[in-house]
């Protein structure tokens, strides 16, 4: 804040000059400074540097909408048993002998006579005619019996016919073909269908116009007993006859004695 100077040499390290031609204030300093003289003064602080720019990612642009359909969600899953898985093999008859085959059959290969001629799990599907066998595609020689897949106990499955073979009577849940009550197990009673009609507790595809054993009807609760209430005696008829007054109060007056039928002699 000293004066006057010409320049910042002029000035101790750290101050400048500040040049003046009339009353500009000068900065750092107070009092009254002579008009037009130049003084030493802090020079002013050194701003900050400008920060170095940086390079931000620009995310990419929200791709345009489209007109394509939105696919409709997955369905909700159901109950619905899945029908018998399509096998790659096709009907074979390899074996036509009496008996058991030298080896379990495989599936779709026949002739088959009971379960036990068939590999593993498999059934024997007993055939009358030209039945398709389920999961089996081709042809195959009328009544010859092929081993196949029977998906759940309930899947519509023919065992035998006539009661023959005899081992598979009284037929089980959902098999056929029946001809009546008694050739189905306990409790289960024979469909007679004429064509595809639906067989109630079985699922699959039964043979048109086929017999199956299925859970009989549940039996109706029974009518209550009848009640045997006593009926009141009805109320009499009124009449018109004249209700009699009724008897006087008893009161406490002493009966007089009675007069004597004889007299003083």
């Amino acid at each position: 804040c000293e004066g006057d100077c010409d320049s910042n040499a002029d000035c101790d390290t750290g101050l400048v000059c500040q040049q003046r031609t009339g009353n500009e204030a000068i900065p750092g300093c107070t009092g009254t400074p002579e008009p037009g003289e130049d003084y030493c003064r802090p020079a002013d602080p050194t701003a900050p540097p400008t920060p170095a720019p940086t390079n931000p990612v620009t995310p990419p642009p929200t791709p345009e909408p489209t007109d394509a359909v939105t696919p409709s969600p997955t369905p909700e899953p159901t109950n619905a048993v899945t029908p018998n898985p399509t096998s790659t093999s096709t009907l074979q008859v390899v074996f036509t002998g009496s008996g058991a085959p030298p080896n379990p059959l495989p599936e779709c290969h026949g002739d088959c006579d009971d379960d036990t001629h068939c590999a593993g799990d498999l059934v024997c599907f007993q055939r009358s005619g030209n039945e398709a066998v389920p999961g089996c595609p081709g042809d195959a020689p009328s009544g010859v019996d092929f081993c196949a897949i029977r998906a759940t106990a309930n899947t519509a499955w023919l065992k035998g016919d006539n009661g023959s073979p005899a081992e598979n009577f009284p037929l089980g849940l959902c098999e056929g073909d029946c001809d009546s009550n008694a050739d189905c197990d306990t409790g289960l009673v024979c469909q007679q269908r004429t064509g595809n009609e639906a067989i109630p507790g079985c699922v699959g595809t039964p043979e048109p116009g086929e017999d199956y054993c299925r859970p009989a009807d549940p039996t109706a609760p029974p009518t209550p007993a009848p009640t045997n209430p006593v009926t009141p005696p009805p109320t009499p008829e009124p009449t018109d006859a004249v209700t009699p007054s009724p008897t006087p109060e008893p009161t406490n007056a002493v009966t007089p004695n009675p007069t004597s039928t004889s007299t003083l002699q």
